[in-house]
């Protein structure tokens, strides 16, 4: 539900979302360059709207298949190992109806992820540091509040081992603050 509303006036002003609908978005919208949403620039190929899950829900189903495939609490070595593959493993992507990697739709501060871990083979506990710094890795910590669940404090601790290759600062306390509300 967050995506389907969200998305479609992801990066827009206020002023020019009420411009563009007539107020504010109280219900799902389509795409804000409607049938041109393949060659509109600067976002073609991508389009929000009509209900299409944006990176934050890719990253989500991602973090999903780790602990299906793993079975058990993950720390930063199991995004690594587990999570950075199936960003490169091509899969349904809606937005673009068509198999991709998931690497060509995730936003800048995601695909970080893959360039310090696949291709800079940095140590996945440090390799946060110097990635753009916002609120990324908390949007897919809700996972991690659903195998904690009860248990806000593990969510927390997890989340931020988890959030270690992603983010820093900030952008990881936050992760693990919502990790822990959902697990509350």
């Amino acid at each position: 539900v967050g995506d389907a509303l969200g998305g479609p006036v992801e990066g827009w002003t206020p002023e020019q979302i009420a411009e563009r609908h007539g107020g504010r978005v109280t219900g799902i919208v389509g795409p804000w360059h409607g049938e041109d949403w393949r060659t509109a620039r600067p976002i073609a190929p991508y389009h929000k709207g009509d209900g299409h899950v944006t990176d934050d829900t890719l990253m989500t189903h991602a973090l999903i298949r780790v602990y299906d495939r793993v079975r058990d609490h993950l720390d930063a070595y199991a995004v690594a190992d587990h999570l950075v593959p199936d960003l490169l493993s091509p899969r349904w992507i809606p937005e673009l109806e068509a198999e991709a990697l998931p690497l060509q739709r995730i936003f800048l501060a995601e695909k970080w992820l893959v360039a310090r871990l696949h291709y800079g083979h940095v140590d996945p506990r440090e390799a946060g540091a110097g990635n753009i710094v916002n609120c990324g890795a908390a949007m897919y910590m809700a996972p991690v509040g659903l195998v904690n669940a009860g248990h806000p404090a593990a969510a927390y601790a997890e989340a931020l081992e988890i959030a270690a290759p992603h983010q820093s600062s900030y952008g990881r306390e936050a992760a693990g603050v919502f990790a822990a509300a959902v697990a509350a």
